[in-house]
């Protein structure tokens, strides 16, 4: 199962549909360096609901569970759709509301009679669902491994969640350095970070998967890698720690009962 939040949601969908390839070779293909540009052509040209248009596609099938957060306003509420299975036409509404900020996006959208805005606004690294819904869609089992994948360098799920199963807490930060180069979309400059990525995720993916794969074995690895980048996480900030902060008013007004919607 996986779950994302506002870009995150299209990372996760990429996962989810087998599609990673084409998700990076359309961020290869972005090349946009300076942030005035990328804003002209975020809010103006709307990149990112044209990017949908061309990444979801009717031949697509999810083929493992996929939760996605969405706020609704003026009564302030966040809920979780999950979609599963054979493409269905209603998604790409849902995505787009789902990566609405206004200041991305030059048109507002609607969703169930109510104005509707990017989930990340609420749960900026949607644990809340896979801990939630997770056992419906394992037959009563528990997950072996959670990989948390995010940019906030402040960010615990301890500070949260108790969930009883290894949790490994990244933040992609680290790969590079922590550089802030937030708005830089140059194909060279998404080269190097994606390389970088693929390198740190081998070492992790070995130091996890090279040997004894058991939940207790995972637990102490989860552990000491999170020791091991936790000081370094300390001495940085990430952009997305502000947004994080504020997500405790979207799960202020979460409701246990009623935020959980399926989309097929």
């Amino acid at each position: 199962m996986v779950s994302g939040a506002s870009m995150g949601l299209l990372c996760a969908y990429a996962l989810a549909t087998d599609k990673v390839d084409v998700f990076e070779c359309a961020y290869r293909n972005i090349d946009i360096a300076k942030g005035a540009e990328l804003f002209y052509n975020v809010f103006f040209k709307q990149l990112l609901w044209g990017s949908i248009s061309s990444f979801v596609s009717s031949s697509d099938r999810v083929e493992i569970p996929l939760a996605f957060p969405i706020c609704f306003v003026p009564i302030f509420s966040v809920r979780y759709f999950w979609i599963l299975g054979k493409y269905n036409a209603c998604w790409g509404k849902y995505f787009r509301a789902a990566l609405n900020f206004p200041f991305l996006c030059l048109l507002p959208s609607f969703l169930e009679h109510r104005l509707a805005l990017d989930g990340g606004a609420a749960d900026n690294i949607p644990l809340y669902p896979l801990l939630k819904q997770g056992d419906e869609y394992l037959g009563g089992e528990q997950f072996d491994l959670i990989l948390v994948l995010h940019f906030d360098a402040r960010y615990d799920y301890r500070k949260e969640f108790d969930p009883g199963v290894p949790v490994l807490d990244l933040d992609l930060g680290i790969c590079n350095g922590f550089k802030k180069n937030h708005y830089d979309f140059s194909r060279e400059y998404v080269a190097e970070m994606i390389g970088k990525a693929e390198q740190y995720g081998d070492r992790l993916c070995e130091r996890l998967f090279g040997g004894d794969c058991s939940r207790e074995t995972l637990r102490r690895t989860v552990d000491e890698i999170f020791l091991e980048e936790h000081a370094v996480r300390q001495k940085n900030i990430s952009a997305d720690h502000a947004l994080s902060m504020l997500n405790s008013i979207g799960k202020f007004f979460r409701r246990e009962r009623t935020c959980n919607k399926k989309l097929y």
